[in-house]
């Protein structure tokens, strides 16, 4: 809580700025060079693909998967204006997925017996993303825009034996992308948004911008 009312305050000390900044310039040709912005969405592709994806489970325990955790994906960015409608950023993300390892004794009649619960496996992602976006339609408080990102993900995959209580690691680094189809803002300098797209940032996500 502490946290979120630190970055409450931030971003408004940061809004009345840009105000005071944005009353100052009597420029015609002006428009916000900056757009600072938080987000929270559901989990990535990557990430749900990952937890349920049968071949994750047959390396780890050949059997199935129960009580599926999932995070979301935070995120935070900054956007720098390089015309109107175009603009480059770079932004980092966070999310955390995790799973409880079943595996059933079988005979040639089947599974017998009821299911063991055998480890846990916990996936934790740490992106960062260089971005490119084009605003295709504007009108007012309101604009529609689409992006590129790419990078690179830090997976931090760990799985905890369930019997000798011993974590054996996998962490990787991979090339990381995201496509954002559709982007929709609302407001001047700051704005809510909502996103849809697929990659290594959420699915779908919401949050909130401000434009110096």
């Amino acid at each position: 809580m502490k946290h979120i009312l630190t970055a409450a305050a931030a971003l408004l000390l940061i809004s009345s700025a840009a105000f005071a900044q944005k009353n100052m310039v009597r420029d015609v040709d002006y428009f916000p060079r900056s757009e600072i912005y938080l987000q929270y969405g559901t989990p990535s592709l990557m990430e749900l693909t990952t937890i349920l994806s049968p071949n994750f489970h047959d390396e780890v325990t050949n059997g199935e998967t129960r009580n599926h955790k999932f995070s979301g994906i935070a995120a935070i960015g900054y956007n720098f204006f390089v015309h109107p409608r175009v603009s480059i950023g770079l932004d980092f993300g966070y999310g955390y997925g995790s799973s409880d390892m079943y595996i059933s004794d079988v005979d040639e009649f089947g599974p017998a017996g009821e299911p063991e619960f055998m480890c846990r496996a916990v996936v934790m992602n740490y992106s960062c993303h260089l971005s490119g976006a084009f605003t295709y339609w504007q009108q007012g408080p309101m604009e529609c825009s689409g992006a590129l990102y790419l990078g690179v993900n830090y997976m931090d995959e760990s799985v905890r034996d369930a019997v000798s209580d011993e974590l054996e690691p996998n962490d990787h680094l991979n090339f990381s992308f995201h496509i954002t189809a559709v982007k929709f803002r609302y407001g001047d300098m700051v704005g809510g948004f909502a996103e849809l797209g697929f990659g290594y940032r959420g699915l779908l996500n919401v949050g909130l911008s401000i434009k110096i």
